[in-house]
């Protein structure tokens, strides 16, 4: 039997996308009309290896098979866009089967589940950063998780009046839920996938305190209903499971439309505020214009960066400047 398989799987993967465009071709490799249709590939998202190995090769490719009339002659570039996403490390080093440095996600899916998972991947910093798997990270996880038994508890019901609760004052619920469609959909946009986490973290325990506070109907439906479609595709299994259980049997919220904000509802000034430890610069939060200090506090001890830097510890005094910045004073 003739051995095919001959070449470094750069090669095959240096075009398959050019072969994704006519794969049911069996006269071709594709046809050069089919690839000018689809391509480029909007997107091309990888690690900082792929800009030197593989995105270099499927360059030359391209232009290669192009010059050489069995590609579109008019296609010289395969990806319109790039993102290098960061690395998650472990002793200082990125997780890699070679130096068996690897954590196993099995563990995770049989405890907390693969959204809070999935979550902790987009909450912990910004795609294109580097993040250390550390002691700290299960409690992170472990958060996670909590954060999403809430939304649950939430969304099926199970959350009513608390006696002595009152309505958050000057927190118009339909504002702040247009307030959130705006905010999200511009973060997902900007890649910014751990600020759309923490706004709707936000916006949950803002809709805890109505609820709780009494509100009913269909402010508190809009709410909850925009809030699970903005986490789908964060967390899409415990968000299909919840709509399906809200809108009835066979209900499919991946098959629903992104929610539009109202731009007259949804307009709220904001400010980016610097979090420090003593003094050093630890984190920066996207946050409400008036934002109180107490807000500033919650929101800084629930950013991992500073879980981090606190290792464990709990600050002995908050110094507060709304909105701009937040110092966690520890000692030792």
């Amino acid at each position: 039997t003739r051995e095919t398989d001959t070449m470094d799987t750069f090669v095959d993967s240096s075009w398959y996308f050019l072969r994704f465009t006519d794969a049911a071709n069996d006269q071709a490799p594709f046809d050069p009309a089919a690839a000018a249709h689809w391509l480029p590939v909007d997107q091309y998202i990888g690690g900082i290896e792929h800009a030197i190995l593989h995105l270099m090769y499927a360059r030359f490719f391209t232009k290669a098979l192009a010059d050489l009339e069995i590609g579109p002659p008019q296609l010289r570039e395969p990806f319109a866009r790039l993102f290098t996403q960061g690395m998650i490390r472990m002793g200082g080093t990125k997780m890699s089967k070679s130096k068996g440095n690897l954590v196993d996600p099995s563990s995770y899916f049989d405890t907390v589940g693969a959204d809070a998972l999935r979550l902790f991947h987009l909450f912990v910093g910004p795609p294109a950063d580097d993040v250390d798997w550390t002691e700290q990270t299960d409690s992170i996880i472990d958060g996670c998780a909590r954060y999403l038994s809430r939304v649950w508890r939430l969304a099926t019901g199970q959350l009513g009046p608390a006696t002595g609760a009152a309505a958050p004052a000057g927190e118009d619920l339909v504002r702040a839920t247009h307030g959130l469609i705006a905010r999200v959909s511009d973060d997902y946009e900007r890649w910014s996938y751990n600020t759309a986490v923490a706004a709707c973290m936000e916006f949950t325990n803002l809709v805890y305190r109505h609820v709780q506070a009494g509100a009913t109907g269909t402010d508190v439906d809009f709410a909850v209903d925009t809030l699970l479609l903005l986490m789908a595709p964060m967390t899409p299994h415990i968000t299909a499971e919840l709509w399906e259980r809200r809108r009835g049997e066979g209900a499919r919220i991946h098959a629903e439309a992104w929610p539009v904000a109202d731009t007259s509802l949804s307009t709220v000034e904001r400010a980016t505020m610097v979090v420090q430890v003593n003094g050093k610069v630890r984190d920066r939060i996207e946050v409400d214009i008036d934002v109180e200090e107490a807000e500033m506090e919650r929101l800084s001890l629930a950013s991992p960066k500073v879980q981090a830097a606190l290792d464990g510890r709990t600050p002995a005094r908050v110094v507060a400047r709304p909105p701009k910045l937040v110092n966690l004073v520890v000692s030792g």
